[in-house]
């Protein structure tokens, strides 16, 4: 009986070192492509965000939440 828990506990931690083992690998991994995939998105943000300025899309849309609280405030009756 003590030779097979000595063999399950042997068995546990090598199993359980070779799980961290794996999941360090994993991050390593991860971290990598992580950071690759943010790059990848900030530039994308980057030019959108200058495709819209470039064609005035952002006044236009602030005009358009302007009018809007306008003439929610400008209305005669509550509609709260």
């Amino acid at each position: 009986m003590t030779q097979r828990l000595l063999e399950l506990g042997i068995r546990g931690r090598l199993t359980a070192a070779d799980l961290a083992s794996g999941l360090l690998s994993r991050a390593r991994d991860a971290r990598g492509q992580t950071t690759i995939e943010w790059l990848a998105i900030m530039v994308c943000l980057a030019a959108l965000i200058t495709v819209l300025a470039g064609s005035d899309i952002w006044s236009q849309a602030g005009q358009v939440v302007v009018d809007a609280v306008d003439r929610i405030f400008g209305s005669g009756s509550d509609k709260v």
